[in-house]
């Protein structure tokens, strides 16, 4: 047996230690380096490397505090003095790091000194801690911009009913406190007795993948009545529980614009019909009483009662569209023959003799619903389908019976939609810019449609592909 205290043993040792700290040093996935007493850095491992982007020979030699963000170098000198002056052991400090390629790396160092051969040493872990702090960049940037636009995130948890969410949840809803943990019910009651079962039961219908868009009034408990728009998406959650993942926002400044505008609209439409009632009749009158005019005070009658014809349709469009506003459609259900339906509302398309409408599908459909309002969509559909496509003589019209429900679709082979303004159709005033060319009307006939169709409890939506047209469809149970 060797004898251990001999020193070509204790050397033999020695040197065996000092292999496997280096093998240590070197493999380890935290980034080391060694320092000498003069800051100098004389060892570098590989994960160093990799983090700086630097050659192990371009970094020995140098000394770190050449990496460091300005704003940082102060409080790390002072660190280094207390340990290299005044003998403190070690330290921690979270800096910033410039890499080679400019970008910078967020670190956590800690440093702990040690004496070899009568020299003074340092030891230094590099944890690169840049996504979380990137992360803890994007939260507070999260959490600015929810703040500024009135705006909370929430988690609702439908296996147990909780609610995780951002801070402004609680204020948005009108409720008291900063609770941490909110639960569905809590939700539900935040909104005032006429919102609160509509949007229970559009909760009761959520299943996976499904959207939400509610709006809807809160009152807080100084008796503020506000408007809240909740948007979500279901999809698993841990466990594969049903979750909803969705933001919540103060829209209080929103609808009141929306009211004012629609208040405004309302008066002006219902000032303007008398005088156009009184100027129609004018013009009515005139056409009959003079029976010799001349050709052209005739047929300039006849324009002015086209004009006329169309103030009075942008009217009855305003006003329409106040009615839905303001939740006033009422409805007229009875059973009508779907052909039957068209035929009289598009009687003037075949009349006119340019277009040609085509009935598919099932001609013998009943429809239960309000036969006047379904033929005020289709008959919007059609005029859509002769203005955005105008060179395409035959419209298309099919019905077809879907089980629990009926789907009318108007269909063209005009130049298409593309998605982007696909998804804005049904919007208030908006309308479609085809190839640069402004169309006339307000961009309500979609939007009322729209209204008419969900008063129905039915859904609608187009379908379309550039260069191959459109179909404009609506479903409504049966």
């Amino acid at each position: 047996m060797k004898d251990e205290n001999t020193p070509e043993y204790l050397k033999a040792r020695l040197s065996e230690c000092e292999q496997r700290f280096k093998a240590i040093f070197s493999l380890t996935s935290a980034a080391t380096k060694i320092i000498d007493h003069n800051l100098t850095i004389i060892e570098v491992n590989d994960a160093l490397v990799e983090l700086l982007g630097y050659s192990s020979t371009e970094i020995c030699g140098t000394k770190i505090m050449q990496y460091a963000c300005e704003e940082y170098k102060d409080s790390w000198k002072e660190l280094q003095t207390a340990m290299w002056e005044h003998g403190k052991p070690n330290f921690k400090i979270d800096v910033c790091l410039k890499k080679k390629d400019g970008s910078l790396v967020w670190i956590h160092i800690t440093t702990i000194a040690f004496t070899s051969s009568g020299k003074k040493y340092a030891y230094t872990v590099l944890d690169d801690f840049t996504y979380l702090k990137e992360f803890e960049e994007s939260q507070k940037r999260l959490k600015m911009s929810l703040e500024y636009s009135k705006m909370a995130v929430w988690e609702l948890d439908f296996d147990n009913g909780n609610i995780i969410h951002s801070g402004g949840l609680p204020q948005i809803l009108g409720l008291n406190g900063e609770r941490k943990v909110l639960k569905q019910l809590d939700l539900i009651s935040s909104f005032i007795s006429e919102d609160r079962d509509a949007f229970k039961q559009v909760l009761a219908s959520v299943s996976p993948g499904v959207h939400l868009d509610f709006s809807g009034r809160v009152a807080s408990f100084s008796g503020e009545i506000k408007w809240v728009n909740l948007q979500g998406k279901t999809g698993e959650g841990p466990s594969q529980k049903m979750v909803m993942l969705g933001t919540a926002q103060d829209i209080t400044k929103e609808k009141l614009a929306d009211r004012y505008k629609d208040d405004f609209i309302s008066i002006a439409s219902h000032e303007l019909k008398t005088p156009i009632t009184v100027l129609s009749g004018t013009l009515q009158l005139m056409d009959r009483t003079d029976q010799n005019k001349s050709a052209k005070l005739s047929k300039l009658i006849t324009l002015a009662n086209q004009s006329m014809k169309k103030v009075n349709d942008l009217i009855a469009d305003l006003l329409n569209a106040s009615k839905m506003t303001q939740g006033q459609l009422h409805l007229n259900i009875t059973d009508f023959n779907i052909t039957q339906a068209v035929e009289e509302c598009c009687a003037h398309i075949d009349r006119d003799g340019q277009y040609h409408l085509l009935i598919e599908g099932d001609a013998e459909l009943n429809i239960h619903a309000d036969s006047d309002r379904i033929q005020q969509v289709i008959v919007n559909f059609v005029n859509n389908a002769i203005k955005y496509a105008p060179n395409e003589k035959n419209i298309r019209i099919r019905a077809t019976d879907e089980g629990d429900r009926i789907r009318i679709a108007v269909i063209d082979s005009g130049p298409g939609i593309d998605a982007e303004k696909s998804t804005h159709l049904f919007d208030r005033y908006y309308r479609v810019d085809s190839e640069g060319s402004q169309y006339s009307g307000l961009g309500l006939g979609l939007y009322i449609s729209s209204e008419i169709v969900k008063k129905h409890k039915g859904e609608i939506g187009v379908t379309s592909k550039m260069g191959e047209g459109s179909q404009f469809w609506f479903t409504l149970p049966k």
